[in-house]
């Protein structure tokens, strides 16, 4: 599996490069009226709107600078960009070396996260976009995509 490795603030995250579509420089948003706390507003890069999502908001720490990056992934149609600090590069890791998240630790990640990869002496959390993205906008799933990803009733 090829992960996409993040900074943000002083954790490092990764996504599997194939839900990347591309990361593009920050660049300013148009805030969008009552919309979730996480989602900084919208902009226009090449005629197509892309939703801004300020991940560090989402994940209960201190708002994303006004910097950085957004990585780009599509999710329904629904072009997403992740706001983060930066990107690391790409990772190459078996499944075998993935491992789990106990939702004992009180790790605030646990229920979108796929799993920890260590490497290097660090670990990277790997998120789970399109939980992120339900949560976000449940409007978007199915019946029985709310009570997998919302509930987190059945694993992936």
């Amino acid at each position: 599996m090829e992960i996409l490795e993040f900074k943000l603030g002083a954790n490092s995250f990764g996504i599997p490069v194939e839900t990347v579509r591309e990361i593009i420089p920050y660049q300013a948003s148009t805030p969008v009226p009552n919309s979730n706390p996480c989602v900084e507003g919208i902009f226009m890069p090449r005629e197509v709107i892309i939703t801004a999502i300020d991940l560090a908001i989402y994940l209960n720490r201190d708002a994303t600078k006004p910097a950085g990056i957004f990585v780009v992934t599509n999710y329904r149609n629904l072009d997403v960009a992740f706001h983060v600090d930066a990107a690391l590069g790409i990772l190459k890791a078996e499944d075998d070396q993935i491992v789990g998240l106990d939702n004992t630790l009180g790790v605030d990640e646990s229920h979108i996260a796929k799993g920890v990869y260590r490497h290097d002496g660090r670990l990277t959390i790997l998120l789970d976009f399109d939980k992120i993205i339900g949560e976000i906008q449940p409007e978007l799933l199915s019946d029985e995509e709310k009570e997998r990803i919302l509930d987190g009733s059945v694993e992936e």
